[in-house]
C-alpha cells in the first residue's frame, strides 16, 4: 500500500469548514483569539462569500484559513489598536505633555495611521507569504528538476517519480508542492494529470507552474521526460542568474537612496530645527527640541529600516 503524504494546509476553498476554528479549552491564546474573531464576522462574511479573490492567494500564501477567518481577524484587530492607541494617546498630549497646541488633531492623526499600518499589514502579511514562497520554489526548482531527469533515466514511472520526489527530506519548498500532489491522488481520487494541473494552478511561482503543466502534458502525450527535465532545469538556472545580476545593478539605486534619506535628508531637517530654535519659531506645535527627538527616535530608525528591509527584499528575490 503506498504512502499517503499529506501536504501543508492550503487555504479556502478546500471545503466550507476547513478554515473554521475547532474550539478547544487548551488552544493557544492566538487560536481562542481566531476563533473569538471567526465567531464574531467571519462566519457571516464566509456565508455571505466574501473575499473570494482572497481565498486564491490565501492559497497561495499557504494559509490554512477561509477569507472569513482573515478578515475578521483584520477586523477585529483593528478596532483594538485603535483604541489602544486612542487611549494612549489622549494620556500622552492631556496628561504627560501639556500645551501641545492642536493636539486632538494629533490624536486623529496617530489613530487614523494606527488603522492605515494595520490594514496594510494584514495584506502585507499575504504578499510577503506569497513572494517568500515563490522565491523559495524559484530558489529550489532548478535543483528539483535535475534530480527529477536523473530518476526519470532510470525508467522510473511518472507516478512513482512524484511519490519519491514528495518522500525527500530536503528542498522542503518543492517537496511540499508535490506532497499536494500525492494528497489530490490519494485522496481525493484524482488523476496524476489533474492533481499536476490543481498543484500548478494553486502555486505561487509562475516556473512552478509552468513545469508542472509541462510535466503533466508530456506525460499525457509521451516524450522524452529526462530530456525535456534536462533542458527546463538549464533555462530556470539562465533565469536565476538574470536576477542575480538585476540585483547588483538595483544595489546602487538602493545605495543612493540611503544617501539621499537618511544623510541629507536628515541632515536638512536637524539644521531647519536649529533655525526654528534661533528664531524662536514652531513648526506644527513642535518645537526644535521636540523635532530633534522626533528626528532622533523616530526618522532616522524608519528611514534606515525602510532602505534594510527593500535591500532584504531585493537580495531574497536574487538569491
Amino acid at each position: 500500500m503506498s504512502r499517503v503524504f499529506e501536504p501543508t494546509p492550503t487555504a479556502a476553498g478546500d471545503s466550507g469548514k476547513s478554515g473554521a476554528p475547532k474550539k478547544s479549552a487548551g488552544a493557544p491564546p492566538v487560536s481562542r483569539y481566531r476563533s473569538f474573531c471567526y465567531g464574531l464576522f467571519g462566519e457571516r462574511y464566509d456565508r455571505e462569500g466574501r473575499g473570494a479573490a482572497l481565498g486564491d492567494r490565501l492559497k497561495q500564501a499557504g494559509f490554512n484559513t477561509t477569507p472569513g477567518m482573515h478578515l475578521a481577524v483584520a477586523t477585529m484587530t483593528t478596532v483594538i489598536a485603535a483604541a489602544v492607541v486612542c487611549t494612549f494617546s489622549l494620556v500622552l498630549f492631556l496628561i504627560l505633555i501639556h500645551g501641545v497646541a492642536y493636539w486632538y488633531g494629533y490624536v486623529a492623526l496617530v489613530t487614523l495611521v494606527t488603522v492605515g499600518a494595520v490594514q496594510l499589514g494584514f495584506g502585507s502579511i499575504i504578499t510577503t507569504r506569497i513572494a517568500n514562497r515563490k522565491d523559495q520554489l524559484d530558489r529550489e526548482l532548478p535543483f528539483t528538476l535535475s534530480e527529477l531527469s536523473v530518476l526519470a533515466s532510470t525508467g522510473t514511472s511518472p507516478v512513482q517519480l512524484i511519490r519519491r520526489m514528495a518522500s525527500r527530506d530536503h528542498d522542503l519548498a518543492m517537496t511540499g508542492e508535490f506532497k499536494r500532489v500525492v494528497y489530490k491522488i490519494d485522496l481525493e481520487g484524482k488523476d496524476l494529470i489533474t492533481a499536476l494541473a490543481e498543484t500548478a494552478k494553486e502555486s505561487p511561482s509562475t516556473s512552478v507552474r509552468e513545469a508542472f503543466w509541462d510535466l503533466g502534458n508530456m506525460i499525457h502525450q509521451g516524450g522524452n521526460l529526462d530530456e525535456y527535465l534536462r533542458a527546463k532545469s538549464d533555462d530556470v538556472l539562465k533565469l536565476k542568474r538574470a536576477a542575480q545580476k538585476q540585483f547588483i545593478e538595483r544595489l546602487q539605486a538602493f545605495i543612493d537612496m540611503y544617501v539621499s534619506m537618511v544623510l541629507v535628508g536628515v541632515l536638512m531637517l536637524a539644521v531647519a530645527a536649529f533655525l526654528l530654535n534661533s528664531l524662536g519659531q514652531t513648526a506644527a506645535g513642535l518645537n526644535a527640541n521636540e523635532l530633534l527627538l522626533l528626528l532622533t527616535f523616530g526618522l532616522v530608525p524608519l528611514a534606515v529600516i525602510v532602505t534594510v528591509v527593500m535591500i532584504s527584499i531585493a537580495y531574497n528575490r536574487a538569491e
